[in-house]
């Protein structure tokens, strides 16, 4: 089982993605904007989740925002880091390094898998 840090400031998809992700037997941390995913990390300690999926776009500190601090703490730079978007073509995608997947939203189950599959 694998322990995810959920990021998604819509209550719905958020609730959505949880009960999946409970479902393919994963332990889901949540988050509403980032901010609220850098305390989550700090929360953590030593047990740090497998893998964030965060929204490319929330209030207060979005997707990007948080990918860039995640990956300037030497504690939390290698966690593995996929960014979900309703705009695949943002051209800020492109351009960043240290992401380790994107997928659409909406999603279909399929995708939702293909992006879990950096967990292996």
């Amino acid at each position: 089982m694998s322990t995810i840090l959920l990021v998604e400031d819509t209550l719905d998809m958020q609730m959505l993605l949880r009960d999946l992700l409970v479902l393919d037997g994963h332990e889901v941390l949540l988050a509403r904007t980032g901010a609220e995913g850098v305390e989550v990390l700090r929360d953590c300690g030593d047990l740090l989740p497998d893998l964030i999926i965060s929204d490319a776009n929330m209030p207060i500190m979005d997707g990007y925002e948080l990918l860039e601090v995640v990956r300037s703490e030497p504690q939390w730079a290698h966690l593995r880091f996929v960014m979900m978007t309703a705009n695949v073509a943002d051209e800020r995608l492109t351009l960043l390094s240290g992401l380790d997947g994107i997928f659409p939203k909406p999603f279909s189950l399929d995708e939702l898998r293909v992006a879990l599959g950096v967990l292996n």
